[in-house]
């Protein structure tokens, strides 16, 4: 009665959903980011007194210890999921990956983007650009950028496939920085309104002077 030959040997057992969707969130939103410090053309970091805008480097990205009730988190595997997606940093750029999250440490908001010298004159229609050639990205829209750089900010939903659902995603851009702006799978739904508040505002408390 205690025989079991013959009994196919359990496999192992899969990795819980919500480990497999942080993963590939962190790493699709990194991918994201990579795209737009990939394609666009302000990518191309500038050097002193070739015809750069006259804005360009004047800001960099600086992460406050809190926003909006949330707490900085820069290491983590949502984190280090996005550093891998992003790749290495472009010459003359500084990549930053962080999280804000609630008491509970759950996250609520995953940024990345990169600092430097950029020379895009347009930056909203390179961001337009780069989020439609992407192919998975709908809805694109224009919204207010708010401050402290001028510059663009588009938002979209993107398709992460697998079945592992969509990301709501805010991208903005000047002639300094390079950030996208999004929320973990598993905190959806999220209106884009929202999110779009939420980024304009953390861009006025991360976008600082090159100087300080």
């Amino acid at each position: 009665m205690n025989d079991i030959t013959g009994r196919a040997a359990p496999g192992p057992a899969a990795p819980p959903r919500n480990k497999r969707v942080l993963k590939t969130a962190g790493t699709v939103l990194g991918l994201a980011a990579g795209v737009v410090l990939g394609r666009v053309a302000m990518n191309a970091v500038l050097g002193d007194g070739d015809g750069a805008a006259a804005d360009a480097g004047r800001y960099r990205l600086a992460a406050p210890d809190t926003f909006q009730g949330l707490t900085l988190q820069d290491s983590g595997p949502r984190v280090e999921a996005v550093k891998s997606g992003q790749g290495p940093a472009k010459p003359g750029t500084t990549n930053v990956a962080v999280v804000y999250a609630d008491p509970s440490g759950s996250a609520h908001l995953v940024i990345s983007g990169a600092y430097g010298r950029f020379g895009d004159q347009d930056p909203g229609a390179a961001l337009t650009r780069t989020l439609q050639d992407m192919g998975k990205v709908t809805g694109i829209t224009t919204q207010e950028a708010g401050t402290p750089a001028g510059g663009a900010m588009r938002c979209g939903t993107l398709d992460v496939g697998s079945g592992a659902g969509t990301l709501p995603l805010c991208m903005w851009a000047d002639h300094s920085t390079l950030v996208t702006v999004t929320v973990p799978i598993e905190n959806q739904p999220v209106a884009m309104d929202a999110l779009a508040s939420q980024a304009r505002a953390l861009r006025g408390a991360m976008e600082v002077p090159a100087a300080s």
